[in-house]
């Protein structure tokens, strides 16, 4: 499968897009990139440091047959107080609004044994919202399945999905779960910042698990099988 960046991508996007590209799926930078007899591109969205032209990338694409894949986050929301969110929103308005078919994924924070989220709460680091606050994250190999599943053709390309855990945990009882699976590594950071973080709700995983056939992996299943 051909994927097409529509530019130079933020984290995890770029993580998962990497993670495609060692699963076998052909990545271009530039529309010239492309191979020659490439049917269909999937072209990737996400933030990141580039103003995205969406009729300038359709002009390049020429005869090809494409569709979008957005990647975005929990939390994005016209009246969002942070930033990054807000921006987010209008890029998911104007990619919707471009008229190609159009998959938009919604990551809660991502953990699994090289998340950089994961690092971070192996340093013991000051927890947001005093280590109270309910979170369900999605484990990495999750989304990485998830994307796989629709770029060959399990999903149905449209609407939009919200990819959380069925697993709630307060930040306290995710940190030590982290802390326990080994010491602090080089990469740490938080995973989305933490001003998107404050805004994160609970997220219902059922709609993405059906609808891509997907069984959210349990934190047991990767941090008590000797992967970290």
């Amino acid at each position: 499968m051909s994927l097409l960046l529509a530019g130079p991508l933020a984290e995890p996007a770029a993580r998962l897009v990497r993670a495609l590209a060692a699963r076998g799926h052909a990545v271009a930078q530039e529309p010239s990139q492309l191979a020659a007899d490439a049917r269909t591109v999937t072209l990737v969205v996400s933030d990141g440091p580039f103003v995205f032209d969406f009729g300038g990338m359709v002009r390049a694409m020429g005869e090809r047959r494409f569709r979008v894949l957005m990647l975005s986050r929990l939390g994005v929301h016209p009246d969002a107080k942070c930033e990054s969110l807000k921006r987010l929103w209008r890029l998911e308005e104007h990619v919707r609004g471009g008229g190609a078919p159009t998959l938009t994924l919604r990551l809660a924070p991502v953990i699994g044994p090289e998340a950089p989220l994961w690092r971070m709460l192996r340093t013991r680091p000051a927890l947001p919202h005093q280590g109270r606050k309910l979170v369900d994250p999605v484990y990495e190999g999750d989304v990485i399945d998830t994307l796989e599943r629709a770029l060959d053709g399990r999903a149905l390309w449209q609407g939009w999905y919200e990819l959380a855990g069925a697993e709630r945990f307060t930040w306290s009882e995710l940190a030590a779960h982290a802390q326990a699976s080994g010491n602090a590594r080089d990469g740490a950071a938080w995973e989305p910042a933490l001003d998107e973080i404050a805004e994160h709700r609970l997220a219902e995983c059922e709609p993405w698990a059906s609808h891509f056939g997907v069984t959210p992996t349990p934190i047991a299943a990767w941090t008590k099988a000797g992967v970290v």
